[in-house]
């Protein structure tokens, strides 16, 4: 079975922005994949978990050595809960080299 999923820019609409442009929004991207460690946090978005894992189960196919870790979306938190603030302590935590986020509501 094929699925198709949408895929959206994470920067979003900068007419939306509330931010100066001299501010930093996310982290500088990887240069590579190769031999990396990706959480992957599902966020209350329906079928988020389906979504990360068919996601992990590409990407792993293309790199070999990569490693995926489903991460919590904070500390005591259950792996689908919304987030908060300690999930910066659990990227660390768990040491991984990005993200891949299934967020919504």
């Amino acid at each position: 079975m094929i699925s198709n999923y949408e895929v959206v820019s994470p920067i979003g609409d900068a007419s939306d922005a509330s931010i100066s442009k001299n501010e930093t929004v996310c982290a500088e991207p990887l240069d590579s994949l190769a031999g990396k460690k990706i959480g992957l946090v599902w966020t209350v978005f329906a079928n988020g978990d389906t979504a990360l894992r068919a996601i992990a189960q590409h990407l792993g196919a293309l790199y070999s050595d990569l490693e995926f870790v489903e991460m919590e979306p904070g500390q005591g938190l259950s792996w689908g809960d919304h987030p908060d603030a300690s999930i910066a302590d659990l990227a660390r935590q768990h040491g991984i080299d990005g993200a891949i986020i299934a967020a919504g509501c």
